[in-house]
C-alpha cells in the first residue's frame, strides 16, 4: 500500500512541475555544425510559441516556428522551417525534450518526415541586466503608464 501511494504521489508531483516551470525565455541550440542558432520561448501555461533561426554549416540561415505543449516533465514541438537552410532540406521537424530538474535544459530527439533524426540540446540563456541610461529621454516610450511628460513635450512642440 505504502509503495502505490509513493509511486501515485510521485507521478502526480511529475504531470504538475511540468506545466509550472517556466521555459519562457532565450535558449541557446548547442548542436555542431549550426551556428547562431537559438530559439526564442514565449509561454502560456503548458502551451508553448516559438520562434528559431540558425546557420547550417554546408548551407545557410534556417528560420522556424512552431507551437508545442509541456505534458510532464516532456515537451512535444512540431516545427515548420519557413526559410530553409539547405536544398531538399524537410519544412517539417518534431522536438521531443526532456525538461532538466533545474528548468536550464532541454535535450531529447529531432525528427523529420524524410525519416532522419538527431540528438538536440538547448541552454537556458540567462537575461542580461537592463541597460544603463544617462537621462530620462533615453528610456523607451509607450511602455506603461503615462507620467504626464510625453504630453508636456507634444503641447510644447509647434
Amino acid at each position: 500500500m505504502r509503495r502505490t501511494f509513493l509511486l501515485l504521489a510521485g507521478i502526480a508531483c511529475s504531470a504538475g512541475w511540468g506545466a509550472e516551470a517556466d521555459l519562457a525565455g532565450l535558449w541557446k541550440n548547442t548542436a555542431v555544425g549550426i551556428a547562431q542558432s537559438a530559439i526564442i520561448v514565449s509561454q502560456e501555461g503548458a502551451f508553448l510559441h516559438v520562434a528559431g533561426y540558425g546557420v547550417w554549416a554546408g548551407g545557410g540561415p534556417g528560420v522556424w516556428h512552431g507551437k508545442g505543449t509541456i505534458e510532464g516533465s516532456r515537451v512535444k514541438l512540431p516545427l515548420t522551417y519557413t526559410k530553409l537552410p539547405k536544398p531538399d532540406f524537410d519544412p517539417k521537424v518534431e522536438l521531443e525534450l526532456e525538461i532538466s530538474p533545474d528548468t536550464k535544459t532541454l535535450s531529447g530527439t529531432w525528427r523529420n518526415g524524410l525519416g532522419r533524426k538527431g540528438p538536440v540540446k538547448f541552454v537556458k540563456m540567462g537575461a542580461e541586466s537592463a541597460p544603463k541610461i544617462a537621462t530620462p529621454a533615453e528610456a523607451p516610450s509607450a511602455e506603461g503608464p503615462s507620467d504626464g511628460a510625453e504630453k508636456k513635450e507634444e503641447a510644447a512642440q509647434p
